[in-house]
């Protein structure tokens, strides 16, 4: 088996299926990535008009660059990711419970929020859920990076609902665009392997020989 260019730390990192990652086009971990980047895109090309005429065009820069950095590093040259823990019926399960419970969430606070006259501040719930819904992956997958992505964006969300509560125009809508472009950022730093155990992910990944 050939192994990933370079060296850290106890020696070069191996990639391919005897150290049980999958090749990049089969790996869930990368075609389930852009889910996530589509999300942050979506948040983005949802709320960033309001943002006015100079942030927009810097909210999508960042957001595309992420995409565009996420993509190289799960195809055009593939990161290590580490082993592929494969998930069983009961993570699946309680993916699916995650999904259910996000869109009930929603659903449910936005009715409220429309009722007291602030649908203003939609996008930031949005977005408080969607990050609350990403942290029991977490465990489910057994992937950190999900813990840190969830807590951020819904942190972010809480704030927008907060401030734009208190009064500050657009607060929500800024929240929403920000939480896009971390969560677009989040993704982009798990496919260049900075998640991956032992070296981080730091050597590029080459296919088994």
């Amino acid at each position: 088996m050939s192994r990933a260019r370079g060296h850290v730390g106890r020696g070069p990192r191996r990639y391919g299926p005897a150290v049980g990652e999958p090749p990049p086009l089969v790996d869930p971990r990368r075609w389930g990535s852009l889910v996530g980047l589509a999300g942050g895109v979506v948040f983005v090309a949802s709320y960033s008009s309001a943002l006015g005429p100079v942030v927009q065009p810097v909210a999508w820069v960042l957001a595309l660059a992420g995409v565009a950095t996420a993509l190289v590093g799960h195809y055009v040259r593939p990161v290590a990711l580490g082993p592929l823990t494969r998930p069983g019926p009961p993570a699946l399960l309680a993916y699916l419970a995650c999904v259910a419970g996000e869109l009930a969430l929603i659903a449910v606070g936005s009715r409220a929020l429309e009722a007291a006259g602030r649908g203003d501040l939609r996008p930031a719930l949005i977005a408080a859920v969607v990050g609350l819904h990403f942290v029991p992956f977490a465990a489910v997958f057994r992937e950190r990076m999900f813990l840190h992505l969830g807590v951020v964006v819904a942190l972010l969300g809480a704030a927008g609902l907060l401030v734009g509560a208190l009064g500050v125009a657009r607060a929500a809508d800024a929240a929403a665009v920000v939480a896009g472009v971390v969560l677009v950022g989040f993704v982009a730093a798990y496919a260049l392997g900075r998640y991956a155990p032992a070296d981080r992910g730091r050597l590029r990944a080459t296919p088994p020989a």
